[in-house]
């Protein structure tokens, strides 16, 4: 009766069950078999504990670390108040590595930075796909 739990953190609740069951004296397999977690991520949760004196997890430190460090940021920030109408490809090519648009685009995103659209380049109308002129629906 193993649960899969993937990648989630184990919540707080079961945490504090699995800390009360071992100061009772319950063995690791005990435990996990109670619990329906595995032995290695009841073992884990007293190992941490027992480091970090708490049992709240550490989800913060998870994921993907960004690539918009401080100095970048600061020099981004620079490139677009000195030419304001920088294409994304541009702006990317003039950091201290190349970025691609898409990454140029989350990043301005991130810092609030929006851009306008050119007013006549807009369609006046949406197109009408498949339909002919005067073809009833």
């Amino acid at each position: 009766m193993w649960q899969d739990v993937g990648m989630k953190a184990i919540p707080l609740t079961s945490r504090q069950r699995i800390i009360h069951l071992y100061e009772q004296g319950k063995s690791t397999r005990d435990i996990a078999e109670y619990l329906g977690f595995c032995v290695a991520a009841v073992r884990r949760v007293r190992q941490q504990f027992k480091q970090r004196g708490t049992l709240q997890p550490r989800t913060h430190l998870c994921g993907r670390k960004t690539l918009l460090t401080p100095g970048r940021k600061a020099h981004l920030q620079k490139l677009v108040a000195a030419q304001p109408d920088a294409t994304l490809a541009e702006l990317g090519s003039r950091l201290d590595r190349p970025f691609r648009t898409s990454t140029m685009d989350l990043w301005l995103r991130r810092l609030g930075l929006t851009f306008k659209k050119n007013a006549t380049r807009r369609r006046a109308k949406p197109s009408r796909r498949g339909q002919t002129a005067g073809a009833l629906a």
